[in-house]
C-alpha cells in the first residue's frame, strides 16, 4: 500500500508487541545479563519485549491459479517473539537478542487474511494460495548490536548522529549475515534508536523515551543501508522437511536502502519508514519497493 501498489514479494506484515520499562524485567534475566562480560549491567537499562507478528509473501503475479514456477513461492508466517534488549546509553550502545516461534504454511493464516482484506476492499483476491509452503514449525533467533557515535550540536537545535550495526540470523525460518550503517539528523535523538520493524530491518529496538512538559516534541529524518548475507530464506528456498515449492536461483547477497521520518509528542511516536530491497532471485521483476508505519505509545 505504501510502495509500489502492488502484492508481490514481501506483501504485508503486522507486528503487536509490548516491551518493558528499563529495569522491570524478570529477575533470571537480571542474574544473566550480571554474568555477561560485555555489559556492564549497572549502566546499561535492561527491558524484556513480547511480540505477535504475522506476514505473507506472495509471487508478482497473483491472479495465477497455477504459479509460476520461477517466481517466489506463496508463504504465510505466524510468529510469537521474546526480546530482550540493553542499551548503555553513555556509551551508545544497544544489543538485542529476538527468539521468534511460530509456524509457515497454511496454519498461519496468509491466504485467509490476503484474501479476506481483498474481499473487503473489494477486489480480486489471490488465486495460487493452494501451492504455498507446507506447515512446518518456524524457529529464528536474531542477535544484533548497534553502536552510535556521538552527536554533532548543528543550527537551530538540531542534532546529527551516525551509528553502525552488525549481527546474525539463525534457524529453519532465515539464516543470514548482516550489517549496515544509519545516519540520523533531527531533535532530540537521544529518545530512542530507532522505529520498530518487522525483521530483517535497520538497527533499533523500537523502544522511545516519553517528551517531557518541558519539551514534549521530537523527531528526527533518518536514512540507512543494510546488507545481509543469505544462507537460507525459507519463502525462497521452501520448507526445510518437506517438498515445496522453491526458487532455485535465490541471491547470496541482498541489500536494503532506507529512509523515514520519526515523530513523537509526549508518549505517542509516530514513524514511517520507506524500504527499496534489492532482488532476492534471478527472476525477480527489479527492486522490491515497500513501507512501513509504526504507532507506539509509552507508559
Amino acid at each position: 500500500m505504501f510502495g509500489s501498489g502492488t502484492d508481490r514479494n514481501y506483501s504485508n506484515g503486522v507486528r503487536l508487541e509490548h516491551v518493558s520499562a528499563a529495569d522491570k524485567v524478570h529477575p533470571g534475566l537480571k542474574w544473566v545479563a550480571a554474568r555477561l562480560p560485555w555489559l556492564e549491567v549497572e549502566r546499561t537499562d535492561l527491558r524484556q519485549g513480547f511480540g505477535l507478528s504475522h506476514a505473507i509473501f506472495t509471487p508478482e503475479d497473483i491472479t495465477l491459479t497455477n504459479p509460476n514456477p520461477q517466481d517466489r513461492p506463496y508463504a504465510g508466517w505466524l510468529s510469537f517473539s521474546s526480546t530482550v534488549i540493553a542499551t548503555d546509553i553513555e556509551k551508545g550502545v544497544q544489543d538485542t537478542l529476538q527468539v521468534n516461534l511460530g509456524i509457515v504454511g497454511p496454519s498461519a493464516g496468509g491466504e485467509f487474511v490476503q484474501n479476506n482484506w481483498h474481499k473487503m476492499l473489494g477486489i480480486p483476491g489471490a488465486q495460487g494460495w493452494d501451492h504455498q509452503l507446507k506447515d512446518e514449525p518456524g524457529v529464528e533467533i536474531i542477535a544484533q548490536r548497534l553502536q552510535r557515535l556521538n552527536k554533532v550540536d548543528l543550527l537551530l537545535g538540531l542534532e546529527a548522529d551516525f551509528g553502525g550495526h552488525a549481527g546474525f540470523a539463525l534457524g529453519n525460518v532465515r539464516t543470514y549475515a548482516n550489517t549496515g550503517l544509519t545516519a540520523r539528523i533531527g531533535w532530540d535523538l537521544d529518545s530512542g534508536f530507532g522505529p520498530p520493524r518487522i525483521r530483517p530491518a535497520l538497527a533499533g529496538a523500537g523502544e522511545f523515551i516519553p517528551g517531557t512538559n518541558e519539551n514534549p516534541w521530537g523527531g528526527y529524518a533518518f536514512v540507512g543501508v543494510d546488507g545481509r548475507a543469505v544462507a537460507r530464506d525459507m519463502f525462497l528456498d521452501g520448507n526445510l522437511w518437506r517438498d515445496s515449492a522453491r526458487i532455485e536461483d535465490r541471491r547470496a547477497l541482498v541489500g536494503d536502502l532506507q529512509a523515514g521520518v520519526v515523530v513523537h509528542y509526549r508518549d505517542v511516536q509516530v514513524a514511517f519508514t520507506w524500504v527499496n530491497r534489492t532482488e532476492q532471485f534471478a527472476y525477480q521483476d527489479g527492486p522490491q519497493r515497500f513501507g512501513a508505519v509504526s504507532i507506539s505509545v509509552a507508559h
